[in-house]
């Protein structure tokens, strides 16, 4: 017979390899998820004041202290509805087609890991491993349209976004009603394009004229734009929080995620701002834990992302009103802005977001404990930065979650969790660049429409 404890090490061992190979893209706020892991979804992700297992550490890493020693793993099938409306044209203002396309790739697997491990009664370690989000977006040609994409290409549109954290944790508890914890974030990202062909004048080095057909899509147009299979990079942050108990029924949190700064992508060095560099923003949050009854918590969080401070999702995208119709691509810039590519070259146009989030845990009995939750903030995109959005639709803006806990005959060693989320149907709309082809004052040229399904199931084992 296999001993529990050998089959627990060649868990640990196989998971970072499983969530390496299996790690897929997803956007929930902004690109962030909501949470991490189905205790954490299942109250919204209003946890930095409310630990309740290793994944913890994916949002306050003082909370390790909390949970005593296990191992967590889920297993979250994920599915983004999302949908695009576009008049893109390459001759002014009216000389598109208006199309909409709904994305493919409705499914998605994204797993999570924690481990703790305590040292000593004040210190514990740990390590946690996490699909922090990302973007997809994958659109066929339109037959109805002559086989045009959205942006007016004739092959495959998208991108592919995703990024994984590896958070080896810290957290030292020098009394009963205080914790501090910090997390190093060792960061691991991929990333393609495909199909942005006709942005080649965008990067500024002459290697096509969007007016001559025979200049698109060669190797020096893509060179550094699209279609240059997928690239990776990796880097590095820092982590800090605190939980601390200031009565008998009343717990606060506190965490900061600097910047993770990365490596720039190489291949898309034409695509994003400061020669493909693509950071994962510095973020916070606080939170408070109420103990209402003894079987009932309620708990909220608010969380700010700083997107802002990132140039290659913040920068502005194409003018809506530069160029015209003589002008064609020549003037799709506002100004202060750059080629792609630039410093300040054109973006995604992405605002800094809060968001807030509510959560209630009830402890049925030993065995059943149910979890609810709901969350919101306004999305990141304004309605004047539709038109590069269509690649990543990042705009629902309300969550509400459901789980549950359960120990089988009210064990103590292991359990299974289990939540599922909802993102509400949301739409934004707005006009599409004169220069690419939009009528002005058409306001409902551009739209971006998405809604979300999730529903995770995790296993813990404790010792």
């Amino acid at each position: 017979m296999i001993r529990t404890a050998q089959v627990k090490r060649s868990f640990f061992y196989a998971i970072p390899f499983a969530l390496l190979a299996s790690m897929s893209a997803h956007a929930t706020n902004g690109y962030f998820t909501i949470g991490y892991g189905p205790s954490s979804r299942g109250v919204a992700g209003a946890v930095t004041a409310l630990p309740q297992d290793a994944m913890i550490a994916a949002t306050n890493p003082a909370g390790m202290s909390e949970v005593g020693e296990r191992i967590d793993f889920s297993v979250n099938l994920f599915s983004p509805i999302r949908e695009a409306t576009t008049n893109f044209g390459f001759f002014g203002p009216g000389s598109g087609f208006q199309q909409t396309q709904e994305s493919d790739n409705d499914y998605f697997i994204l797993p999570n890991f924690g481990y703790t491990k305590k040292i000593n009664d004040q210190l514990t370690a740990g390590i946690t491993i996490y699909a922090n989000g990302g973007l997809n977006s994958e659109y066929q040609p339109d037959p109805n349209t002559g086989g045009f994409n959205l942006f007016g290409g004739t092959s495959q549109l998208g991108v592919d976004l995703k990024q994984l954290i590896f958070a080896p944790t810290l957290a030292y508890k020098p009394n009963k009603n205080h914790s501090f914890g910090a997390s190093l974030l060792i960061a691991y990202q991929s990333f393609k394009a495909l199909g942005l062909q006709n942005f080649c004048s965008l990067k500024g080095d002459g290697s096509c004229d969007p007016t001559n057909p025979a200049t698109i899509g060669t190797e020096a147009a893509n060179d550094g734009l699209t279609n240059q299979g997928t690239d990776t990079s990796w880097g590095a942050g820092l982590r800090l929080g605190w939980v601390g108990k200031v009565s008998d029924n009343v717990t606060l949190g506190a965490a900061y995620s600097t910047k993770v700064y990365m490596n720039e992508f190489d291949k898309y060095d034409r695509l994003f701002a400061e020669d493909g560099d693509f950071d994962i923003p510095a973020n916070w949050s606080l939170g408070i834990a109420v103990k209402a009854t003894p079987k009932l918590t309620i708990t909220a969080d608010v969380q700010h992302i700083d997107y802002d401070g990132v140039d290659s999702i913040s920068n502005n995208g194409p003018s809506i009103n530069g160029g015209g119709a003589a002008q064609n691509f020549i003037n799709p810039f506002a100004e202060g802005q750059g080629f792609l590519g630039a410093n300040n070259g054109l973006g995604f146009g992405w605002d800094s977001i809060t968001v807030l989030k509510l959560g209630a845990v009830y402890e049925y009995d030993n065995e059943w404990t149910w979890r609810f939750g709901l969350s919101h903030g306004d999305g990141p995109i304004d309605d004047d930065q539709l038109a590069f959005n269509v690649l990543a639709t990042a705009v629902v803006e309300t969550h509400a979650t459901v789980g549950f806990r359960h120990r089988p005959a009210g064990a103590t060693d292991h359990e299974w969790n289990v939540a599922y989320m909802h993102a509400f149907n949301n739409d934004v709309r707005g006009p599409f660049p004169t220069p690419f082809g939009g009528t002005p004052g058409a306001g409902t040229q551009t739209r971006l429409e998405m809604y979300q399904h999730a529903f995770e199931v995790g296993y813990s084992w404790k010792f």
